[in-house]
């Protein structure tokens, strides 16, 4: 039997594959779909390596740094400028070394004088006295303190006692 719409063979003694609207039936296994697409992508993948040359390699460039490039084996196929050597290391004088650490000095000991003076400044500077507070808070907030410290206390006794009995 055909399908007026759109030519179905089904139920026809017909050996063509069978087609539900115009999608193939002819059921492959899943094992062999993937097999089939992981040969496809490593085909590609291998082309496109070809075409892209060797991987480059990861990290730091080789002949960065002092060395010079000589000493680093380099890919035949770039054609790099050559590379200079690098600047002698420069040392520091004694002289030099010697104003560096009298700046030192110096600073230090004008850190520490700074905290000493802040020291005896903040000895001076008067702390708030229990009447202050108090007198910020409201007497409701005060008895709802001590209302609080009587219920946490009474819940310390209760399990301090519930610890004694289990042992």
């Amino acid at each position: 039997m055909n399908c007026g719409r759109c030519g179905d063979r089904s139920g026809s003694g017909d050996p063509r594959p069978r087609t539900l609207g115009h999608v193939s039936l002819n059921l492959m296994a899943t094992n062999q779909i993937l097999a089939l697409l992981l040969s496809e992508r490593d085909k590609f993948t291998r082309a496109i390596e070809a075409l892209k040359g060797p991987t480059k390699r990861r990290g730091r460039p080789p002949g960065s740094g002092r060395k010079s490039t000589s000493a680093v084996q380099q890919d035949s196929t770039a054609q790099d400028p050559p590379v200079s050597e690098a600047p002698a290391k420069r040392t520091l004088s004694a002289a030099g070394r010697r104003a560096i650490a009298d700046a030192a000095k110096k600073r230090w000991a004008a850190i520490k004088a700074a905290k000493e003076t802040s020291a005896v400044k903040s000895t001076a500077i008067p702390t708030k006295t229990p009447v202050a507070i108090t007198q910020k808070t409201s007497a409701t907030s005060i008895a709802f303190r001590k209302k609080m410290s009587e219920r946490m206390k009474a819940a310390w006794a209760a399990r301090k006692k519930k610890a004694a009995a289990k042992r």
